[in-house]
C-alpha cells in the first residue's frame, strides 16, 4: 500500500519507486554518485550560463548537487527552486542546503504543480524530465513557469546500448537472472527520451522555440577499481529493479556484480575509472 505521507500525483508509480529502498540507495550513496556524473554536471552548468541574480528552477532535484551548484552562480540576489517528486531524496537535500538562503525546496509532481506563472529565468535538470507519464502535460506545465525568453537546459540519457553503465550491468543481471520484460519504447525511465527528435517535437509543442540537441561523449567517474564501480553500479540503476522483479538474493548481486566488475575492466585508468557515456543536451528558449 502506498504511505499515507506520499501526496497524490500524476506520477505516482514514479514516487512510490524513488520514495522506496531505490530512493534510499541514492542517498547512501550521494557522494559516489555526485562524483559519477561531475562531467555532466559540469557540462551542464556550462550551458545553464546561470548570471547572478537570476531565478532558476531545478526539476528532479534528487538529493540537491545540481541545485547547490546553481544557487552558487545566482548569489545572494538570486534564488534556486528544488523540486522533486521523492522525500526520500530530498530529505537528503535539505540537510545539504541548510542555511543557504537563496535556495527552497519542493516535494511536489511537476507535471501538475502549480508553479508562480512566469517567475523563473532558468528552468534546469541533470536527468530529471524523463520519468513523465504525460512529458507534453509536464512540459506545457513547466513553460507556464518561465518567464518569457525563459531558458530550458537539460541533460537525458542516449539509447542504453550507448552507455555502457547500464547496459553492462543489465546484461550482466539478465544472464543471473532470467530475461527482462521488453520496456515500451519511450515509456517513462531512464531512457525515455533517448531520441532527441521526439524531445525536440515536444518542446516546439509546449511553448518552446530555438530548440536545439547536443550529443556528447563523456566519461562517468569513479575513485576506485571495477570491482568498487560494479559494488555501485549493482546497488543502484536496472540491477535494482530486475533483483526487485526476480526476487534476487544477495548471492545473486554478488555473481551479477562479479561478471561486471569483468565487463568494466577495460574503463579503468590510473587507479580510477572512467566509464563511457552518451547524453543529449537540450537548449530552448521559452516563447
Amino acid at each position: 500500500m502506498p504511505s499515507d505521507s506520499l501526496k497524490l500525483a500524476a506520477n505516482h508509480d514514479q514516487q512510490e519507486f524513488w520514495s522506496s529502498e531505490f530512493g534510499q540507495k541514492w542517498v547512501v550513496h550521494q557522494q559516489k554518485l555526485d562524483t559519477l556524473f561531475t562531467e555532466i554536471k559540469e557540462n551542464l552548468l556550462a550551458r545553464c550560463d546561470v548570471r547572478a541574480g537570476e531565478s532558476v528552477l531545478d526539476i528532479g532535484c534528487g538529493t540537491g548537487e545540481t541545485t547547490l551548484a546553481l544557487a552558487a552562480s545566482v548569489g545572494a540576489d538570486g534564488k534556486v527552486l528544488g523540486a522533486d517528486i521523492s522525500p526520500t531524496l530530498l530529505s537528503l537535500a535539505k540537510d545539504r542546503v541548510f542555511g543557504i538562503k537563496n535556495v527552497n525546496l519542493v516535494q511536489e509532481d511537476a507535471q501538475m504543480y502549480r508553479f508562480e506563472p512566469e517567475a523563473f529565468d532558468l528552468l534546469a535538470s541533470r536527468f530529471g524530465l524523463m520519468f513523465f507519464a504525460d512529458p507534453v502535460a509536464a512540459f506545457s506545465n513547466l513553460a507556464s513557469a518561465l518567464c518569457p525568453g525563459g531558458r530550458a537546459v537539460f541533460v537525458t540519457w542516449d539509447a542504453p546500448q550507448r552507455n555502457p553503465w547500464s547496459f553492462l550491468t543489465k546484461r550482466a543481471a539478465i544472464a543471473q537472472l532470467g530475461d527482462a520484460p521488453v520496456e515500451p519504447k519511450r515509456a517513462p525511465g531512464q531512457f525515455a527520451f533517448a531520441e532527441t527528435d521526439y524531445v525536440l517535437e515536444i518542446l516546439s509543442a509546449t511553448g518552446f522555440t530555438q530548440c536545439q540537441a547536443e550529443t556528447l561523449n563523456l566519461f562517468l567517474h569513479i575513485e576506485g577499481t571495477p570491482e568498487d564501480a560494479a559494488e555501485l553500479a549493482t546497488n543502484i540503476g536496472p540491477v535494482s529493479r530486475l533483483m526487485n522483479e526476480y526476487n534476487g538474493t544477495e548471492d545473486d548481486r554478488l555473481a551479477i556484480a562479479a561478471a561486471t566488475t569483468k565487463a568494466f575492466a577495460p574503463f579503468a585508468v590510473d587507479g580510477a575509472m572512467r566509464v563511457p557515456a552518451r547524453v543529449h543536451y537540450f537548449t530552448a528558449v521559452k516563447a
